[in-house]
């Protein structure tokens, strides 16, 4: 018992250890979108319920939750780099059989051309890098949904 429960504590703590480490190198901290907030994202993109929705930088899926909530017909799908981030959260979908797609990879690589809406949470450097991908990749009409960081032209 002692033992299992020391092994839990040191599983913890490598896993708190390699998520520190992840924001550190890649300078964007896990930080949730209020679930008010992600409401009004989700209103703000005044999805029908049959769209692609994507949210880039996911986090937990609190937004794509939300969203699937609100509309059950859409196909939600995810993007979140830091393991312990995206475990948590994928563990979260599944448990609650929301229906989310949360995958574990680096969002400037995710295929977003069949995106309808995209939801956003980045930090201004990030955003100038997804300025040059949705140029390059988004159908025209596709909604760009960001949460307090704008695209700076």
């Amino acid at each position: 018992m002692i033992i299992t429960l020391l092994l839990i504590c040191v599983f913890l703590l490598i896993a708190l250890v390699v998520t520190v480490c992840h924001h550190a190198l890649l300078g964007v901290p896990y930080v949730p979108t209020p679930r008010h907030v992600a409401r009004a994202m989700v209103e703000l993109a005044h999805i029908r319920g049959d769209e692609v929705v994507f949210d880039l930088g996911a986090g937990d899926g609190r937004v794509l939750r939300t969203a699937k909530r609100m509309f059950p017909g859409i196909t939600a799908i995810g993007y979140e780099i830091v393991p312990m981030v995206w475990f948590c959260g994928f563990l979260w979908c599944v448990l609650t059989r929301s229906g989310v797609h949360l995958k574990l990879g680096n969002a400037f690589r995710a295929d977003v051309r069949k995106a309808d809406v995209i939801f956003l949470y980045m930090f201004p450097s990030c955003m100038e890098k997804f300025t040059v991908k949705f140029d390059r990749e988004i159908r025209p009409g596709t909604l760009v949904v960001s949460h307090t960081f704008r695209f700076h032209d």
